[in-house]
């Protein structure tokens, strides 16, 4: 469900990059964007930064503006929104507080999606996602297979 960044967020979002916008140039240095989302209280991989560098200073400029990073404040909301739901998912499913899910109960889930996915399809993800064949999905397993 896409997350609705309320107004205050944005203008605190705001604030926070005209801080880390050491010129005044309304643009702030890759390098700095690691402390910028740091000081909005999330946190951002060195791997998945240096994708959205990649993706959003396409002009190799070494900075990125606030249009752009009013979308990736956007994207990492919704990123850690949709982790809280999965988390909260997994709790629901893990019936016996144990960290993992029986392939059962994941069938189920997967059967009650409504993907119109066979049960050869469903068996198909199931093994993928139970590789140790224990039977049971840990939260990564259940991770990779919700988020693709």
């Amino acid at each position: 469900m896409p997350v609705v960044i309320s107004e205050k967020q944005f203008n605190d979002a705001h604030q926070a990059f005209k801080l880390h916008d050491k010129k005044d140039e309304g643009a702030v240095s890759n390098k700095e964007l690691t402390n910028l989302f740091k000081s909005l209280a999330l946190h951002v991989s060195d791997d998945k930064l240096q994708q959205w560098v990649d993706e959003m200073d396409e002009d190799a400029t070494g900075v990125i503006r606030w249009e752009k990073f009013k979308i990736l404040f956007e994207r990492k909301v919704q990123e850690d929104e949709d982790e809280r739901e999965l988390r909260s998912a997994f709790r629901v499913l893990d019936k016996n507080n144990q960290g993992v899910i029986d392939v059962e109960d994941l069938r189920w889930i997967l059967k009650s999606l409504g993907d119109d996915l066979n049960d050869d399809e469903i068996q198909d993800m199931i093994n993928e996602t139970d590789t140790d064949g224990s039977g049971t999905v840990d939260y990564e397993e259940f991770s990779a297979l919700m988020l693709g």
